[in-house]
């Protein structure tokens, strides 16, 4: 907008020139007082300028006719400004939902993974449980043979002391 005040301005000052420089080219049809005026002398103002009417139609039509003329021009900006302003909002929208989508595929992925640690925890909990129920029944196992070994040590502690009984009974009988 700050463009297009300044451009204006700019077109302004070119019109001003316009309008001085018309003025010198038909000097010869001012009066003493209006060049004077013209010319820089008195008060430096057009106010104070009488035109004919003729001068004064031709300039008002030259004036309407690049006032026409900037208004086309602004008019036009504004258009390409407002499609500019479209196409932004377009491609705000489209990086938003570029942004997303790479956002909904990084989320997709990580749950993948995650599912994935969750199956591999849940194989490894299994894993796990079997390896503690075969130590445990290896741990029976061995308890059970260590009564038996016991028992067994048992029975033959007495087998050997019956043994060594008799052998020495044996060995009374022989003398």
């Amino acid at each position: 907008m700050a463009t297009e005040i300044d451009f204006l301005r700019e077109q302004n000052q070119r019109l001003n020139e316009d309008f001085k420089r018309y003025q010198m080219e038909n000097f010869s049809k001012y009066s003493s007082l209006q060049k004077a005026v013209c010319q820089g002398e008195g008060d430096d103002t057009f106010e104070n300028l009488v035109f004919d009417q003729s001068f004064l139609a031709s300039l008002i039509t030259e004036y309407d006719k690049h006032l026409g003329e900037l208004n086309g021009q602004l008019k036009y900006y504004q258009k390409q400004v407002g499609e500019m302003k479209l196409q932004l909002e377009n491609v705000i929208k489209e990086n938003e939902r570029s942004e997303l989508s790479r956002q909904k595929l990084h989320t997709q992925e990580l749950l993948s993974q995650l599912e994935m640690a969750n199956e591999k925890v849940v194989e490894n909990e299994k894993l796990i449980l079997e390896h503690q129920e075969k130590a445990n029944r290896l741990q029976r196992r061995l308890s059970q043979a260590e009564e038996r070994a016991a028992s067994a040590s048992q029975q033959l502690s007495v087998i050997t002391v019956q043994r060594r009984k008799a052998a020495s009974l044996m060995n009374l009988e022989n003398i």
